[in-house]
């Protein structure tokens, strides 16, 4: 025999003899022990389930647990539509509160068939616990003869016949002998008569009342004081079994999500790039919460000398309802959102709207699509500096489903959020210092080294696909005489000015452009022809001829640049000649009068009074 199974038969017995009353009571408690110890004892299979775990067939919250006797801390809340994202770790949760709901069913559903054994002319035992509705309990186990048949969907409420009386505060059992010839319960289907009932309240540790144990008989008479008095102890160890049950289920689904945290905190510390960190918020978001939609927005690069209510930020990750509405969406902190107050106030805010209110909050701004189906919403700041003062990101996640985020999946998300933040500034600091080994202080454009590493990649991946490159070199008109006459400070606005206008003309995500020294740029130009190369140049030569540059002069000081160009075929592989090449024909177009656009061709290009 298992050795669950002894336990059980002894708490049996010792409530057999405690029935007796007088001095035996005083084995309940350790009937009591003795049932703990059988469900500790019962049998697993590998994985840590029981053989009893019944099939999942409803999904349960995976946050927002707190410990209970009632079974309602793992029901879903339900509604008509699903949310648009249901965690991943979803299923795994379920799997716990199964097999602690199997495990209390079975030990609960034991206990009661024992004690119908040994209670002299049981006929039924029930266990009420509550439902969803703390205020509405329904049958949670029951023990009755095998032709007695159970209501187990009925409830008791405050008005529900006699067994109500047991939420009144000032009524600690209900001890029925005969009950006026006989009696039908609610309970029942079959509808026998009842002739005695005891019942007792079961109390959580602050004496609230959390449910009732209910026994009846056909016989009148049948029950005392001795046996209303056994019950009550059996409530509080059926309270503490419950309570440590679903309290130890609770401890090990947040190890879990904090296990799971700890995973995403080794792949932050593995990554470099501020992409991957948004990735990487929006994977953990997916794997950990509900919600109908999910943005992460993101404040610009600093810029000293903006003021802090003229910073601008985006949405860099939306998915969800109306994602395409939002992502991208620009924003400042002037502007009126809920999912902009914590960049400005560094705290998480929590909002929840009721039906009916045509009232819209904008999320960003006013211009922005309105959906009145949100019910709640909850925004994060991700702080990124040790001060705990600079906001910059926040994740904001809305569902349809008012009192979704609870206090638990707050806490869960402000330790992510603390993680996030150090990754975060982390990858910032690190493309920060790699921007300056790479990118030119003034302009911002990649320099001189780094363009030739750009062009030799880019040159494998054309040999590859056979499409041609077009290297664009350019050089300011007369720059020496600018700074000669308005000083360097105005010579970098004119640069500064110049490669904004040469970056306007060329396809920011597929073409190169670089500083490449003083005065000098270098364009690549990725998948393009002869017409296409002059094209373009044409373009940023107009572009640069239009800007004005205020000198505080009654006129506006203009520039121009000379351009030469040379393209790359699949035939020619050495990309440094190339550069070479559109510097030869450079010279040739400031030789010809400047202002112009010429293509590299073979004829030799004397350089000896090359203009400096």
């Amino acid at each position: 025999m298992l050795v669950s199974n002894i336990l059980f038969v002894v708490a049996g017995l010792l409530l057999g003899i405690a029935f007796k009353g007088g001095m035996f009571l005083f084995l309940i408690p350790f009937a009591g022990v003795a049932a703990a110890l059988g469900y500790m004892n019962l049998p697993r299979v590998p994985g840590g389930k029981t053989a009893s775990i019944p099939v999942v067939t409803r999904a349960m919250r995976a946050t927002g647990l707190s410990p209970a006797v009632a079974p309602e801390v793992r029901n879903m809340i339900k509604d008509d539509s699903a949310e648009y994202n249901e965690p991943n770790s979803t299923l795994k949760v379920n799997q716990v509160w199964a097999r602690v709901d199997a495990d209390i069913g079975k030990s609960t559903g034991d206990l009661l068939q024992g004690l119908k054994r040994v209670i002299p002319n049981a006929h039924s035992l029930i266990l009420f616990m509550p439902s969803k509705n703390p205020r509405e309990w329904g049958v949670r186990s029951h023990s009755c003869d095998p032709n007695t048949q159970i209501a187990t969907d009925v409830k008791i409420t405050e008005n529900s016949g006699i067994l109500s009386q047991l939420m009144k505060p000032d009524v600690d059992r209900l001890l029925e002998g005969d009950l006026m010839g006989g009696r039908s319960l609610q309970y029942y289907i079959d509808n026998p008569m009842i002739k005695s009932l005891v019942a007792v309240p079961i109390l959580d540790r602050s004496k609230n009342r959390v449910g009732a144990l209910v026994v009846d008989s056909l016989f009148p008479n049948a029950f005392n004081q001795a046996t209303a008095q056994a019950l009550t102890y059996i409530c509080s160890n059926i309270y503490t079994l419950c309570f440590k049950s679903y309290s130890s289920a609770k401890n090990y689904v947040e190890q879990q999500q904090f296990s799971v945290l700890y995973h995403y905190q080794h792949q932050f510390f593995k990554t470099m790039s501020v992409k991957d960190i948004y990735r990487q918020i929006e994977e953990y978001l997916k794997e950990n919460f509900y919600f109908d939609r999910m943005m992460l927005l993101a404040m610009d690069r600093k810029d000293d000398s903006q003021l802090r209510k003229d910073r601008t930020g985006r949405v860099v990750r939306c998915i969800g309802i109306d994602a395409d509405q939002f992502m991208g969406k620009t924003f400042t902190l002037s502007d009126v959102g809920l999912a902009i107050l914590p960049f400005v106030n560094n705290r998480s805010i929590e909002r929840t709207f009721g039906m009916g209110i045509n009232q819209y909050i904008p999320r960003i701004n006013s211009q922005e699509k309105k959906n009145m189906d949100f019910r709640q919403l909850f925004a994060m700041p991700i702080i990124t500096d040790a001060s705990g003062e600079v906001t910059e990101l926040v994740i904001c996640l809305e569902s349809r489903m008012a009192g979704r985020y609870m206090e638990h999946d707050m806490e869960l998300l402000k330790a992510f959020a603390g993680v996030a933040g150090f990754a975060y500034a982390r990858a910032c600091q690190f493309e920060q210092g790699k921007d300056l080994a790479t990118r030119d202080g003034l302009t911002g454009l990649i320099n001189h080294r780094t363009l030739h590493e750009n062009l030799r990649t880019e040159k494998i991946r054309a040999d590859r696909q056979k499409y041609n490159i077009g290297v664009l070199m350019m050089d300011i008109d007369h720059f020496k005489s600018v700074n000669d006459t308005y000083g360097h400070q105005i010579g970098d606005v004119v640069i500064k000015g110049i490669a904004k206008a040469i970056s306007g003309e060329i396809r920011k995500e597929i073409d190169t452009v670089a500083r490449y020294g003083g005065e000098e740029f270098v364009v690549g130009l990725v998948d393009t022809t002869p017409e296409g190369m002059i094209e373009t140049a044409e373009r940023i030569r107009k572009a640069v001829s239009l800007m004005e540059v205020d000198v505080h002069q009654a006129e506006p000081l203009r520039v121009t640049i000379s351009i030469g160009a040379f393209l790359v075929e699949p035939s020619f592989h050495d990309m440094k000649k190339a550069v070479n090449y559109a510097d030869q024909a450079l010279y040739k177009a400031k030789e010809g009068g400047r202002n112009q656009v010429i293509q590299y061709t073979e004829l030799p290009i004397d350089t000896s009074e090359k203009e400096v």
